[in-house]
């Protein structure tokens, strides 16, 4: 064999094994970084942002993360249709869920309401409240105090007012249900001694 023969099939041998390098390292590394705020960092495919949540793929497993645990996304492919929505959707206006949970949690429902219905009617005010749709306009000062009324239509500003509004409510009956309960435990002792 002559000498440039033998350089040839060297040449030849690391261009291939470069290029299968590559290959196998830039598979190994594609995909979209989330960086959640207490510090993990995830490798997969971020499948949809909406909803004040992050849809992520990990190794064929779906999780729905919400927006406040992320601290950041990197996009693999800036051409992607979900990085491209979702700078649509900042343009638009970035703070849609953001106000509807200030909404809800400044001014729907009276909280001292909700607690005597916990006392009254415990775990079925507070499924009554779980089936409910609160909406801005069922909110006594919402429409008079928010500054979102813009906002009351937007299916992401609902969405979040909705979530806020019946997690708000429900722990104030879950307050009443828990004093019932523990004026129960208090007064049965009382009561079965004087039996």
């Amino acid at each position: 064999m002559n000498l440039a023969m033998f350089i040839s099939k060297e040449i030849t041998k690391k261009i291939i094994l470069s290029l299968l390098m590559g290959f196998v390292a830039e598979t190994c590394l594609a995909g979209d970084i989330l960086t959640l705020t207490n510090a993990l960092v995830f490798d997969g495919k971020v499948t949809k942002i909406k909803h004040c949540q992050v849809s992520f793929m990990v190794q064929g497993t779906k999780y729905n993360i919400p927006a406040a645990d992320v601290h950041s996304i990197v996009f693999e492919d800036k051409s992607d249709k979900v990085y491209t929505r979702y700078l649509k959707q900042l343009e638009v206006d970035p703070g849609r869920c953001v106000n509807g949970r200030l909404d809800a949690g400044s001014y729907h429902g009276k909280k001292s309401s909700h607690i005597a219905m916990g006392f009254l009617f415990g775990p079925f005010a507070m499924l009554g409240t779980a089936l409910a749709n609160p909406t801005p306009e069922k909110g006594k000062l919402t429409g008079k105090m928010s500054e979102h009324t813009d906002l009351f239509n937007d299916p992401d500003y609902l969405e979040c007012y909705q979530k806020k509004a019946k997690g708000k409510l429900i722990g104030a009956e879950a307050i009443g249900f828990g004093i019932s309960a523990l004026m129960i435990l208090l007064i049965t002792p009382t009561y079965l001694k004087g039996q």
